[in-house]
């Protein structure tokens, strides 16, 4: 490969800041293929001037393959689409003395810049480039991406878990949601956590349905993980929160062989005491009840890699099965799981000439698992028979891929990826007893023995393929491509029981005008049953093109200006579209300005849109066939303790229904009726300033300054009242028979729909205009000060550091709602009635004022490296739901939303039980939440192979601060609610893991 062209000029520097840190890099780089980066940099003499016709070779330390370039006029060369890995670097030309590097790492999506300077034979004193270590860290004056990367390497030497997200954390910027419903993801910039985008070569492997983090990967294939937080480039998008960009691992020229044990044993992990309700039982929610939590992971890695045909054709394999044995007690049962996984992985790579290679990439993530459930009896803590049978289930999915990089001319390179990714979930019931709960007092107390309250069935496809285009001129590097994916969709669920015993039951206290019809301050039962269908026509398509041009315009200054057009389409159940976005623009400019002219400083300034397309959970909740319906009995025969008596089919003993049953939805999947006509998408605008240089020679500090703003929403509101009088303003009778009308569309905007309401055979189209819908649109604000300070502070002590001031505010928090614990993409309680969102403005759930975090490793010895993974963060805010009161606010006499019906949601309004307005994060905020992790990894050769081993403690001071709490200040009567406060999350108790490792 021989490329004449550069699109950067750097100039020369006496000695080159080359510093490797093994540890984080705040670098990115225009669109490449998955698994590459680029080389580039500037060559002069030993006077300072340009070298030309100057020839950089690359040669593979382990794939043995090679590439050159030349120098320009200018004495610049510029080299793309390098695979990651270690090189031998040489820089020649005839007259002068030969420049020899070894160990230069290039990274993924990260320029390595090497600039040279070349003396004259005969003359002494010749200028070398400087490497210690294994990776070079350096100021990138071509682009302003932040976010950092690491190599698998480096994590294996730290107190890293497995998983996207605990790379993720270590990020400045980001942040663990809250929530049970939450685990494994995270909040990007205060965006929420479904707003996060996953690729691994390429391949977007991001959690199909909901977004919430990404598909389980077998980590030991993971080679590097990229971490980009914001001023994203075009060739990315389908995310307005971070992104998430790994590549895999392969073989090359040297046989390897390596296996790997990991124990995380029950016997050493602590429980946190059990979370108690006001009535004296424990939470309902099983993960509070830790005192008889017991957990022990085993896992085995197996992998081999090698050439077939050498220098040409490379294989790596990995098999990585794990084992899971847990055991738990909620108020009413007790749980035995054994979970197994047989993860396997596999690459292919050939590089058919030295411009052309393909890939091929394949895995299997599924697991299967048997669950026993017993009657339990928390007072007693005894364990009684076995209910039901033993449960099976399963979930997981695969993935394959095939990719091509190849350069066309030397300046002028292509790759493009295909692949498919499939999710399936399998679930099983042990007995067929429903759900039933009392929730009379504000305590939730389990009255049935039931082992699963719901049926799910889930079945995901995520087709994609992608092309990216590549072309280096003296002075721009264009880069443009095409990106498109396809999600099928096969959804079921129901609930548990049998004939009228299905559904989820539940008692409680009528307060006045209680949606039961039942008398105020009397107990009743209400029965819900709710089912939900979507078919393999239901999709979710994603059509995107993107150019952008690097241009260097002056000597110091390098403009990115690039734009990506997006196209998203979701379809009902019967292909059917009703989401069609088309043409939506997203700008993306970075100006990036070289201080001293020489790489050690730079100031720059970036803006960029973001579209956030509509969940696949919308095309279920929203453009699936969905019923549902509630009854509302009276109390029958009571046990002593004045629960219902449960009869044998499982549900409640009840007496007579105090009204008709209550239809909430009925599944209508007219498009026209379930999403406005003129909806638009969901996008945010980003503005960052920064500044970032080389200090003590070996380190980089940063500062960033962030301002996100999300310009428009998208959510599901029940139009029903607001459409009820527009129709009869119209003249229009409802023949429908539907009690609520859910539609999607944009808050602050008018909502047109189509539908033939009086069944005339004529279509109606309704005009409901932002005034008669009273809705204000959706508000999210983030702004930000990322300091950041990271490298050697010595050989022998790496650290990544950051501390963020931030402020996170408005009236949603985005696609899900992590304060009722929703995780619900673009359907949650949130503007289903404009009642629902007086005083919603305020600080939001991922508001994290302060947040420090301090990373790295240290070499005790060569052989002995402490690792160290801390963070203190402050509080998220605190609410107080309650009933929304009658006649004030939204539900004042003549108000859109007069009729108040978020009365019957109960505790969801901000408002507390006098009635007394409680804004958003007008409550105080959560404790400081401070966690330290520790490893100490031992390294030793064994029969002259590399042998480690490796012990780490989670949460050394076991601290157990909450991060949710129950913020339900009044029960479903408006009464106080006795459990207001309780902790419902909070920090994961202290374990240890012990990992041991040999390489052949």
């Amino acid at each position: 490969m021989n490329g004449n062209n550069a699109s950067m000029r750097f100039t020369a520097r006496k000695t080159l800041a080359a510093i490797a840190v093994g540890s984080a890099l705040m670098l990115s780089a225009p669109a490449m293929a998955a698994d590459t980066s680029i080389v580039k940099g500037h060559v002069v003499s030993n006077g300072g001037s340009s070298l030309s016709n100057v020839t950089i070779t690359l040669k593979h330390k382990t794939k043995g393959l090679t590439y050159t370039v030349e120098t320009d006029g200018n004495g610049s060369y510029f080299l793309r689409n390098v695979p990651v890995g270690m090189y031998d670097v040489s820089i020649t030309k005839d007259g002068f003395t030969t420049n020899k590097e070894s160990g230069v790492r290039v990274s993924v999506g990260q320029p390595v810049i090497l600039d040279g300077q070349l003396i004259a034979e005969g003359t002494s004193d010749v200028e070398r480039i400087q490497v210690t270590g294994s990776m070079i860290r350096r100021i990138d004056t071509s682009s302003s991406t932040s976010g950092i990367t690491f190599g698998q390497d480096e994590l294996d030497l730290m107190p890293v878990d497995t998983g996207f997200e605990n790379i993720a954390l270590l990020a400045p910027g980001t942040a663990a949601a809250g929530g049970s419903n939450f685990k494994g993801a995270s909040s990007f910039g205060g965006s929420s956590s479904a707003e996060n985008a996953y690729f691994l070569n390429g391949l977007n492997v991001t959690e199909i349905r909901t977004g919430l983090g990404s598909l389980r990967l077998p980590w030991e294939a993971i080679a590097e993980t990229q971490i980009k937080t914001g001023a994203i480039s075009p060739d990315f998008g389908g995310a307005i929160g971070g992104i998430v960009n790994a590549v895999s691992k392969s073989g090359d020229n040297e046989f390897n062989f390596g296996v790997e044990g990991r124990w995380d044993p029950s016997s050493l992990r602590s429980n946190h005491d059990s979370i108690y309700q006001a009535d004296g039982s424990p939470d309902s929610d099983n993960s509070n009840n830790n005192e008889h939590d017991e957990y022990d992971y085993k896992q085995l890695k197996v992998w081999l890699s090698g050439a077939l045909i050498e220098d040409q054709l490379f294989y790596y394999g990995l098999y990585e099965p794990s084992r899971e044995e847990e055991s738990w007690a909620s108020q009413s049962t007790y749980s035995e799981k054994e979970r197994k996984s047989d993860r396997w992985f596999a690459k292919l790579d050939w590089y058919m000439t030295e411009d052309h290679s393909i890939g091929f990439m394949a895995m299997n993530n599924k697991r299967t698992w048997d669950r026993e459930k017993s009657v339990y009896d928390w007072e007693t803590n005894e364990v009684g028979v076995r209910k039901g049978l033993t449960v099976p289930g399963e979930d997981g999915g695969a993935l394959y891929s095939l990719n091509y990089t190849g350069y066309i001319t030397d300046n002028f390179s292509v790759a493009a990826v295909v692949g498919q990714v499939k999710e399936d979930v399998e679930s099983h019931v042990a007995s067929t007893d429903p759900f039933v709960q009392d929730r009379r007092t504000g305590s939730r107390v389990d009255l049935s023995n039931h082992t699963d309250s719901t049926i799910v069935e889930q079945h995901y496809t995520r087709d994609q393929a992608r092309i990216d285009f590549n072309w280096d001129l003296d002075d721009h590097a264009i880069s443009f491509g095409v990106d498109y994916s396809k999600i099928s969709v096969d959804y079921f669920e129901d609930q548990n029981g049998l004939g009228e015993a299905r559904g989820w039951w539940y008692v409680k206290t009528a307060g006045e005008d209680s949606i039961s019809h039942a008398p105020d301050g009397t107990d009743y039962i209400e029965r819900r049953r709710r089912s939900t269908f979507s078919n393999n026509e239901s999709s979710v398509e994603q059509l995107a093109y993107y150019v952008n041009d690097s241009w260097q315009a002056t000597d110091n200054l390098v403009i990115n200006a690039g734009v990506r057009i997006n196209n998203f389409k979701n379809t009902v159940s019967d292909g059917r579209a009703f989401v069609d976005f088309d043409n939506e623009i997203a700008p993306r400019l970075q100006a990036i300005y070289d201080i001293h002219g020489d790489g050690t400083a730079k100031v720059y300034a970036t803006y960029g849109r973001y579209f956030q397309p509509v969940s696949v959970n919308m095309n279920i909740k929203q453009g699936g066939s969905q019923k549902e319906d509630f009854e509302y009995y009276a109390l029958n025969e009571l046990d002593v303790n004045g629960y219902p008596v449960i009869t044998a089919d499982g549900s409640p003993s009840r007496g007579d229904t105090f009204r008709d049953t209550r239809v909430r939805q009925v599944g209508i999947t007219e498009p026209g009726l379930i999403a406005s006509a003129n909806l638009k998408p969901m996008f945010s605008d980003e503005f960052t300033l920064g500044y970032q240089q080389e200090v003590f020679e070996t380190m980089s500090a940063g500062a960033r300054v962030i301002w996100r703003d999300l310009g428009r929403g998208a959510e599901d509101t029940d139009m029903a009242p607001i459409l009820a009088k527009k129709l009869e303003e119209l003249g229009i009778e409802d023949n429908v028979g539907q009690g609520s009308y859910y539609v999607l569309h944009n808050p602050g905007s008018n909502t047109v729909l189509s539908y033939d309401f009086d069944g005339d055979g004529q279509v109606d189209n309704v005009n409901l205009t932002a005034e008669e819908l009273a809705l204000k649109s959706m508000q999210r604000h983030y702004l930000a000060l990322e300091l950041t300070l990271d490298g050697n502070v010595t050989d022998d002590l790496r650290i990544n550091s950051s501390y963020t001031l931030s402020h996170n505010w408005g009236n949603t928090e985005g696609l899900v709602k992590t304060d009722n614990n929703q995780a619900d993409p673009g359907w949650t309680t949130s503007y289903d009635y404009g009642d629902l969102m007086d005083h919603s403005y305020g600080d939001l759930p991922n508001d994290h004022t302060h947040v420090f975090k301090l990373n790295g490793a240290y070499n005790i010895t060569e052989d002995l490296i402490f690792g160290f993974v801390g963070s203190l963060s402050s509080g998220r805010p605190q609410n107080a739901f309650g009933r929304h009161p009658e006649g004030i606010d939204s539900c004042a006499a003549g108000n859109p939303w007069d009729a108040c019906v978020s009365k019957y949601y109960g505790a969801e309004s901000f408002y507390d039980e006098d009635g007394n307005p409680t804004p958003r994060g007008s409550q105080g905020n959560l404790p400081w939440v401070t966690n330290l992790d520790l490893s100490l990894t031992y390294l030793a050769e064994i029969f002259d192979n590399q042998f480690s081993v490796k012990a780490t403690v989670y949460n050394v001071f076991n601290s157990d601060t909450a991060t949710n709490i129950n913020e339900e200040r009044t029960q479903g009567n408006g009464d106080f609610n006795p459990d207001y406060g309780l902790t419902t999350d909070r920090q994961e108790a202290r374990f240890v893991s012990f990992v041991a490792r040999y390489e052949f």
